[in-house]
């Protein structure tokens, strides 16, 4: 088995979980999961094939076996773009993953747009999609829209009730089923928002925007404005050190496996000028704060986008003081997206979310690494500061500590392996007595995350913000109106006081005007 899918099963057998296919802790290599793209007019709907590209990538990075029936464009996307993410995972080494064939009985199936045509009565869910909007029922529309938004984020839905039926996740735990009917506005905000979505004809002039980190979530945002309809322009700087390699393609949506190798900023943003010709996307092979000091040593960020994997890097960017912020996040079984800027006086910052521990906690990268890995302080700043690779002896430490294997992390940069924590669920074991957390890797969570960050992205270049607030959901449930929740600024944070606030909008201010004159 590749060592992409080798982490999904190794996970899944720690967890111990009871399971819809007969126990079987290797669900995921022998479930077999039916994916409906319709028949006649359902499929040829612009949302059909969007809705159809990215279930296919998402479950291909998961299962071991999916068979696509039904004719047209949503059952061709379901099987090219389910056999690219297979390839890239490996999985296609050990025999057809996906067939272009429709033989029940599956363990779930999924209808786009219509139910499947099954013989018993078999776990599934029908979703559809359109704008903005994901929707779940027993048949349900699709939408002419072409905006990649919906479909994403039905694509999710769908692939997060395919792993809690299959693994037979229940209340125990915190997972309800999809209800039917079930709508979700991925232009989530609060009730009678001011701010408009954009069509799927407009076009978005994105401005400067900063990416740090081009991890799972990153790529879900990516994978969505790669497909914008409409023309994308401005500059997208891209910030990531690491590449991608045999383990972690699983994680990444839109990734094969002639990317496996290539540096993840690179490739990404070779994608971006590929689809979008009057976008400049720039990467940049090195991380956060080696992107400061060698290409922007003012730290002028208008709007950063963050899709980086840990809550110091977070707090480090907020450090610099940019004035905006669209942060995006998965925690165990949860996504969410909000945006902070040091804008507007009741605007949080991202300092809000992510404070400083207290005197004597976590403070720098250093002491936040051998928290969450276990190494000691001293070898984990000779490993960031040498450019070394994590040892054989350094790996086991860090198997001890998190209980991610040794051959998932030797001879890798002790920053990618903090990326195996992102993009993850954690599922307290029942063997042994020490109930250890296993991270299993959830692309549909990232997906989820990924689109509620494309909504806040678009509301911060577009200027459409209403008021403060987050999107967070449990993928083991679904979203519901009351995944927005308002929130406001820290009364006790010094870094979005007043003064800072003032200093940063000075500085910001001087921008536009040199640009206004420029123009």
């Amino acid at each position: 088995m590749s060592a992409a899918l080798e982490k999904n099963r190794h996970a899944l057998e720690m967890m111990g979980m009871g399971t819809a296919s007969g126990g079987d802790p290797d669900a995921m290599r022998t479930a077999r999961i039916g994916v409906w793209g319709g028949d006649g007019d359902v499929g040829f709907s612009s949302a059909g094939p969007l809705l159809g590209e990215a279930l296919g990538d998402l479950l291909g990075r998961f299962w071991h076996r999916i068979d696509v029936g039904g004719t047209g464009p949503a059952s061709d996307a379901v099987a090219d773009a389910a056999r690219m993410s297979a390839d890239a995972c490996g999985a296609a080494a050990a025999g057809p993953a996906v067939r272009r064939i429709w033989d029940t009985p599956y363990d779930f199936a999924v209808g786009i747009g219509e139910p499947p045509p099954l013989d018993s009565a078999e776990s599934l869910v029908t979703v559809g999609a359109g704008g903005w909007w994901a929707r779940a029922g027993t048949r349900v529309a699709l939408g002419a829209d072409a905006n990649p938004a919906g479909p994403l984020a039905a694509a999710a839905l769908a692939a997060a009730e395919a792993f809690k039926s299959v693994f037979a996740i229940g209340a125990e735990r915190g997972a309800a089923p999809l209800p039917s009917p079930y709508e979700w506005d991925a232009w989530h905000g609060p009730p009678g928002a001011a701010g408009a979505p954009p069509s799927s004809a407009a076009d978005l002039d994105i401005g400067e925007v900063h990416a740090f980190g081009i991890g799972a979530v990153s790529h879900a945002l990516l994978w969505a404005l790669e497909r914008w309809p409409g023309t994308v322009t401005g500059t997208l700087h891209l910030v990531d050190p690491d590449t991608y390699d045999a383990g972690n393609p699983q994680r990444y949506m839109g990734t094969a496996r002639t990317d496996i190798g290539r540096p993840k900023a690179a490739a990404a943003a070779a994608r971006l000028a590929r689809a979008h010709p009057g976008l400049e996307a720039i990467a940049y092979e090195t991380d956060m704060n080696g992107y400061y000091a060698e290409h922007n040593p003012d730290c002028r960020v208008r709007t950063a986008l963050c899709g980086l994997d840990s809550r110091e890097g977070r707090r480090q960017l907020g450090l610099k003081l940019p004035l905006t912020v669209v942060n995006m996040w998965t925690s165990e079984f949860h996504a969410g997206a909000s945006t902070f800027t040091l804008e507007g006086g009741a605007w949080p910052c991202i300092i809000c979310a992510y404070p400083e521990p207290a005197v004597g906690g976590v403070v720098d990268e250093a002491s936040a690494i051998h928290a969450e890995l276990g190494l000691p302080p001293p070898r984990v700043r000779e490993l960031l500061d040498s450019g070394q690779s994590i040892t054989e002896s350094d790996a086991r430490t860090v198997s001890a500590a998190t209980g991610v294997r040794v051959g998932d992390i030797q001879l890798k940069p002790v920053r990618s392996v903090r990326t195996e924590m992102c993009a993850t669920g954690t599922i307290a074991s029942p063997r042994g007595p020490n109930r250890e957390d296993v991270h299993v890797p959830l692309a549909f969570a990232s997906a989820m995350a990924g689109v509620s960050g494309l909504a806040e992205l678009a509301r911060a270049v577009l200027g459409a913000r209403d008021e403060p607030g987050q999107f967070q959901a449990s993928v083991l449930r679904y979203p519901t109106a009351d995944s927005w929740t308002r929130r406001r600024r820290d009364p006790g944070c010094r870094f979005c006081s007043d003064p800072v606030r003032r200093m940063a909008q000075a500085k910001y201010a001087c921008d536009r005007t040199t640009e206004a004159a420029a123009q």
